[in-house]
This record gives structure tokens, C-alpha cells and sequence, in this order.
């Protein structure tokens, strides 16, 4: 509870005048009180009525108390305190930005200080280490929420974030294979994992995790279809299997014959491994370990797939970019939007149609061939040209 004294004073004119000193609770994180001064001329009367206006008006949250806390100190409280059930991965981003990007520049400095002259100069000095306008947006958006909660928490009269400039985003263009290249990768494969991969990719669009996470259980080879409800992911602890992050990332999708016969015959060199292979697991795993039957880790999967596509002179795409690729050849195949959307995961179509769709040669030229069909299909040519 705020508390509060008079001190008169004796002006040079004669008259009185009172300092009016108002002392707040301690801060819970500090342990430290503040202290509020203003001097008001008038009777004793009227400056007790203005001591308990300032009282009220701190008790009621009218007036907000800046803390003195530093930047660093209240970045870990906010974390620590007020997202405590986070994912671990989101956790582990978190961390990273902070104790990379905000700490080292800003945490000396105590949120009464921070100014948004001081976070726009901090934003320039990021840009200027090179670093890419996504990662640069990734750790002001950490310092802006944890700042907001200060303004909540009414340790900050407003935002210092707000009004700050960021670097433009730019958009992700990701290489992707052709259906050729697709065979032709699937035609290398020299080992099982790796042919997997590619299926489940290519033909599928499952993420890494996901290719890591899915059992066999989570086929239905009666109805033709793969269900996708665990994602494999690693975290700075371990590696853990946990729930899609959005609803939507919960599926269960049809593939066609073809891949449901390969992923068949990959069953039966599964079970084939279960009997015969000394030391083998039956944990269930789709993309497994030869020799183990355990799962792979996700950073592993992306390192295989790296080897193989240098060892038999692929165009080199990331291994997320089978994904891509699954995605352009079905937007290519005519497919529905929204069905590509639902078969890739995605809560947001926007998603889907500007980051894992790419304008391939093939499909402009049947934009071309369509765009001239309902134009001239009635006999009008181009050829027909006025004379005059």
C-alpha cells in the first residue's frame, strides 16, 4: 500500500509551501520502493487532500510506477514467469534471441531508460551484422512482448517498441524438383531411409519431423491413407515427439496406389529386419535405422539427405524442399487450393499459396494454352488483324 508524508517548507516570500512525498510498495522483483515528489504552495489542508489524490491515484493504477528494473533481469522474469508452458522448441527460440541479440546490447539498460531512440539504433546495429531481416524480426518481437507485459503490469507508462522501423521481409523462394527429378532421385536411392525420405516428401509433403515421427500404425493400407499426428523434434535438452503446433497439422490424407504399394513392400522389408536382424527394435518406425530399427534424429535426416544429393549430382534443394516440391506439382496437377492446404497442414491458405507454391516453365506455358483456348475457341484469331 502507497504511503505518504508532508514536508513544509518556507518560501522566500513569507508563504508556506509543502513537498508532497509518496512512497509505493516495494517492487516485487527489485525489492526496492519508489518515491514521488511534488511540491504544491496553498494551506496545510489543501495539500493533504492533494497527498491523498496521489495515494489514490497510485493505488488505482491511475499513476504507472517506471521500474528500475534491468532490461536483462525483466527478460528472464518474463519468460520464467509468464510463459511457463511454452513448447520447448518456441522456448529454446526464445532463449537464443535473447541471450544473443537482446541481452548483449540492451540488458544493462533499466526499462525506465529504454527509449525508442535506443531499440530503432539497436534494430540498425542487427542489420548491419548482416543478420537477415526474419531473424532480426524474430528478436524484436520477443522485446516488444516482453515490454508490452511491462506496460500491463504498469512497470512502463507505454512501449518504447512502439513506432520502431523494420527491415523488410524478404520472400522465400525455395528450389524445388520437377517430376523428373523426383524419379530420378527416387531411381538413386541407394538405401531405404533415403527412398522413404524422398516418398514421403515428394509424394506426401510431410515435413522432417514428421517423416521422423510416422509409424506404420499410422497407415491404414485398406483405406489408403497416412495419418500425421506426431512431429519428432529436438529441443537444446533432447529430442522429443509432440503434437502438430496448429489443428491443422493434424491430418489424415489419401495417397495413391503407387505409394501405398512402396510403402507396403517397405513393410515388408520392416518386418523382414524384425526377425532376421540381430539387435533390431520393432518401435515401429517408418523411416528407420538399418541396423537399429530406432528413429532418426531430424538434424540426421537432413544430413542424409545432403550426402545423397552430392554423391549423385542432384540439384541441390534443402530436404524441406520436397515438400515444396509436392506442393508445386499438385497446384501444377490442377489440384484445389484448399485441398492442398488441408494435405500440407496448413491453418492459413495463405500459407500454402505464397510460400510452398512455385510458378514452374511448364505451368506458364498451360496458362498460356488455356488463356488462348477460352479466348479464340469460338474460330477468332490474332491472325485476323484489321487492315487498318
Amino acid at each position: 500500500m502507497a504511503t505518504g508524508h508532508l514536508k513544509p517548507r518556507k518560501c522566500a516570500d513569507g508563504t508556506m509551501s509543502y513537498q508532497l512525498v509518496v512512497e509505493t510498495d516495494r517492487d516485487p522483483i527489485t525489492g526496492k520502493r519508489q518515491r514521488f515528489y511534488k511540491t504544491v504552495k496553498g494551506t496545510k489542508k489543501q495539500a493533504n487532500a492533494m497527498l491523498r489524490q496521489m495515494i489514490f491515484d497510485l493505488q488505482n493504477g491511475t499513476v504507472t510506477t517506471p521500474s528500475a528494473i534491468k532490461l536483462s533481469s525483466w527478460m528472464n522474469t518474463w519468460l520464467n514467469t509468464y510463459l511457463p508452458n511454452i513448447e520447448l522448441t518456441t522456448r529454446d527460440g526464445y532463449e537464443e534471441k535473447i541471450k544473443n541479440y537482446i541481452i548483449p546490447a540492451l540488458g544493462h539498460i533499466p526499462l525506465n531508460a529504454l527509449n525508442n531512440q535506443t531499440i530503432q539504433s539497436w534494430v540498425l546495429s542487427l542489420s548491419n551484422k548482416g543478420l537477415s531481416p526474419k531473424t532480426i524480426r524474430n528478436a524484436y518481437n520477443n522485446l516488444n512482448a516482453a515490454l508490452k507485459k511491462a506496460v500491463v503490469l504498469r512497470m512502463l507508462p507505454y512501449n518504447p517498441c512502439d513506432g520502431t522501423v523494420l527491415p523488410k521481409l524478404q520472400k522465400y523462394n525455395a528450389q524445388v524438383y520437377s517430376i523428373a527429378d523426383i524419379q530420378k532421385a527416387l531411381a538413386a536411392a541407394d538405401c531405404i531411409s533415403i527412398y522413404l525420405m524422398i516418398l514421403l516428401g515428394a509424394t506426401i509433403g510431410l515435413r522432417r519431423g514428421e517423416m521422423a515421427a510416422l509409424r506404420w500404425d499410422d497407415v491404414d493400407f485398406a483405406k489408403n491413407t497416412v495419418t500425421i499426428s506426431t512431429n519428432r523434434v529436438h529441443t537444446k535438452r533432447r529430442v522429443v515427439e509432440k503434437a502438430p503446433k496448429t489443428q491443422a497439422g493434424n491430418r489424415t490424407i489419401t495417397v495413391g496406389e503407387d505409394v501405398i504399394t512402396a510403402l507396403r513392400e517397405a513393410k515388408a522389408l520392416y518386418d523382414v529386419c524384425v526377425s532376421t536382424t540381430p539387435g533390431f527394435k520393432d518401435l515401429g518406425y517408418i523411416v528407420w535405422k538399418e541396423k537399429t530399427g530406432e528413429p532418426y534424429h531430424p538434424d540426421s535426416l537432413t544430413q542424409k539427405w545432403e550426402r545423397f544429393v552430392a554423391k549423385n549430382g542432384l540439384p541441390p534443394i534443402c530436404l524441406h524442399g520436397l515438400r515444396h516440391s509436392n506442393a508445386t506439382a499438385l497446384i501444377a496437377a490442377g489440384v484445389n487450393a484448399k485441398v492442398v492446404q488441408h494435405r500440407l497442414g496448413h491453418s492459413d491458405i495463405s500459407v500454402t499459396l505464397n510460400t510452398y507454391t512455385h510458378v514452374l516453365p511448364s505451368m506458364d506455358e498451360d496458362a498460356a494454352s488455356k488463356l488462348d483456348q477460352a479466348l479464340f475457341s469460338s474460330g477468332q484469331s490474332l491472325n485476323h488483324l484489321p487492315t487498318r
